[in-house]
C-alpha cells in the first residue's frame, strides 16, 4: 500500500510540475518574443540553444547515473554526490573554454555571444542543481523535484515579467535566467543537505573516473538528443540569420511543448512494458503494439489540429510580427506523430536492455538532421529547416522500427496510421469552416473522436490495456 501510494504521489507530481513547466515556458518565450521583436528573439533563442547544448558536456550524463547509483546504495550518496561536484566543476570549466574558442572561431557578433555566455551561465548552473534533484527521484521523492522544476518557471516569470517592464535591455533581461537559477540551486541543495545527504566533501580519483566512464552512455544518448532538438537553430544562425532564428524558435517552442504528452504516457506503461519484457515476450509485444497505436491516434490528432491552425495559434502567442511561423509549425506539426510514436519506441528499446541501439538510432536521427539542413536551409530558409526536422524524424522513426522488429517485436506500422489519418483528414475539412481558434480547437476534438468512434478504432482490448495502465498509476 506505502509503494502504491508512493507512485501514485511521484507520478502525478512529475505530471503536475511537466505541465506547469511547459506552459509557463511558453508563455515566457511568447512573452519574450512579443516585447523584443523577432530580431532579438533570434538572438536570444540562439544563446538558449547554444547554452542548453554546450551544457550536455558540463553535465555529462552524471545526473542521470547519480539516479541509478543512489538507488542501488543510499549510503553512500555523500560519496557520490561529493565526488560528482568536483567532476562538475572540471566540466563547466572545459564547457566555458570550449564554448568561448568555438564562438570566436565562428565569428558571432558581439550582442550574440554576450547572450550566449549568459544563457550558458544558465545551463550549467541547471546541471548542478539536476545533479541535488537526482538525490529527490533516487530516494524516490519526485515532490520534491517537482517543487523544483514549478518554482523555477514561477521564479523565472517573475524577474522576466520585471525586467522588461522596466525596459531592461535584451541582455539585462536575460540575466534574469541565471539569477532564477542561483536561487533554485540555492533550495535544491538546501533540501538535499537538510534531508537526504551530510554535507561532505572529498575526492576519490578512482570513484571520480568510474562516474565519468559509466555516464558516457548517458552522456551520448543526452546529447544526439539535444542536438536533434536544436542543431538547427545554431545552424539557421549561420546559414540564415538572426531573424530567421527567432521566427523558426516560435514555431519550434509550441512543438518541444508538446512532447511532454507521450513522455508522460511512456513514464507510466514503463514498467508494465519492462516486466512483460522479463515474464511474457508475448504480453510485451500486445503492450507495445497498443501504446504504439495510442500514440500515433494522440500524435495525429496533435499534428493535424496545429497543422489546421498554425496561422491562427502563431497569431495567438506571438502575434502578426511572426506570421512567418505559420509554415514552419504547419510542417514541423506532422514531424509530432512521429515523435510521439518514436518516444514509446525509445521506452521499449530500454525495457529490453537495447540501450546501445536506442542511442545508435538517436546518433543517426542527428545526423541525418545535420546533412539535411545543410543541404535544405540555404536552398530554403526556414522552411528547408522544417522539412528537414520533418524528414530527420521519419528517418528516426525507420531506424526504430528497424530494432524493434530485429529484437522480436515484430508489427504492422502501417495499418495504425491509417484510421487515425482519415479522422485527421477529416478534423481538417471540418476546421477550415471555423474563424475562432477556441471554437475550432472544441470541434476539432470533438470531429476527430467521433471519427474514431465510427471507425471502431478503439476495441475491447484497448480498453482492457488502458485499465491496467491506470491501475499501474
Amino acid at each position: 500500500m506505502n509503494t502504491a501510494r508512493r507512485l501514485t504521489t511521484n507520478f502525478l507530481s512529475l505530471i503536475f510540475s511537466e505541465l506547469v513547466s511547459k506552459i509557463v515556458q511558453l508563455i515566457i518565450f511568447a512573452y519574450l518574443a512579443r516585447s523584443f521583436g523577432k530580431d532579438s528573439f533570434g538572438i536570444f533563442s540562439f544563446g538558449l540553444a547554444f547554452g542548453l547544448l554546450a551544457a550536455i558536456i558540463a553535465d555529462f550524463g552524471l545526473s542521470n547515473l547519480l539516479v541509478r547509483e543512489i538507488s542501488r546504495s543510499r549510503k553512500d550518496v555523500s560519496k557520490y554526490i561529493s565526488n560528482a561536484l568536483l567532476v562538475k566543476i572540471f566540466l563547466a570549466l572545459a564547457t566555458v573554454l570550449l564554448s568561448y574558442a568555438i564562438l570566436n572561431l565562428m565569428g558571432y557578433q558581439h550582442s550574440a555571444k554576450l547572450i550566449v555566455y549568459i544563457m550558458l551561465l544558465f545551463a550549467i548552473l541547471q546541471t548542478f542543481t539536476d545533479l541535488y534533484s537526482s538525490i529527490f527521484r533516487a530516494f524516490e521523492r519526485m515532490h520534491y523535484d517537482a517543487l523544483i522544476k514549478t518554482l523555477r518557471m514561477l521564479i523565472l516569470s517573475a524577474v522576466l515579467v520585471y525586467s522588461v517592464k522596466n525596459n531592461f535591455s535584451l541582455v539585462m533581461s536575460s540575466l534574469a535566467f541565471p539569477v532564477s537559477e542561483i536561487i533554485i540551486l540555492f533550495i535544491a541543495s538546501t533540501l538535499a543537505y537538510t534531508k537526504f545527504v551530510k554535507m561532505r566533501f572529498s575526492f576519490d580519483f578512482s570513484l571520480a573516473k568510474y562516474l565519468l566512464k559509466e555516464s558516457s552512455f548517458f552522456f551520448l544518448s543526452i546529447a544526439f538528443a539535444g542536438l536533434f532538438l536544436y542543431i538547427d537553430w545554431i545552424m539557421l544562425s549561420k546559414l540564415g540569420s538572426i531573424s530567421d532564428v527567432g521566427i523558426y524558435a516560435a514555431a519550434s517552442n509550441i512543438a518541444l511543448g508538446l512532447m511532454s504528452i507521450p513522455m508522460m504516457y511512456g513514464n507510466a506503461v514503463y514498467p508494465i512494458i519492462s516486466r512483460f519484457y522479463m515474464t511474457s515476450k508475448e504480453g510485451l509485444r500486445f503492450i507495445y503494439e497498443r501504446s504504439f497505436k495510442y500514440m500515433l491516434i494522440v500524435g495525429i490528432a496533435v499534428s493535424a489540429g496545429i497543422y489546421a491552425l498554425s496561422k491562427d495559434i502563431i497569431i495567438l502567442f506571438y502575434g502578426k510580427e511572426y506570421i512567418a511561423s505559420s509554415i514552419v509549425l504547419a510542417i514541423i506539426a506532422w514531424h509530432l506523430c512521429f515523435r510521439f510514436a518514436n518516444i514509446i519506441s525509445g521506452f521499449a528499446l530500454s525495457s529490453m536492455d537495447r540501450q546501445r541501439s536506442r542511442v545508435l538510432s538517436q546518433g543517426m536521427g542527428a545526423l541525418s538532421k545535420i546533412v539535411l539542413n545543410l543541404i535544405l536551409i540555404p536552398l530554403y530558409g526556414i522552411v528547408g529547416a522544417a522539412v528537414a526536422t520533418l524528414g530527420s524524424e521519419i528517418l528516426f522513426f525507420a531506424f526504430y522500427s528497424h530494432f524493434i522488429s530485429k529484437y522480436g517485436i515484430k508489427i504492422n506500422i502501417i495499418n495504425p496510421f491509417v484510421k487515425p489519418a482519415i479522422s485527421g483528414s477529416i478534423m481538417i475539412t471540418g476546421l477550415i469552416f471555423i474563424e475562432n481558434i477556441f471554437i475550432a480547437i472544441v470541434s476539432g476534438a470533438l470531429i476527430y473522436s467521433i471519427s474514431l468512434l465510427l471507425f471502431k478504432t478503439i476495441d475491447e482490448e484497448d480498453k482492457k490495456l488502458m485499465h491496467q495502465v491506470l491501475k499501474n498509476i
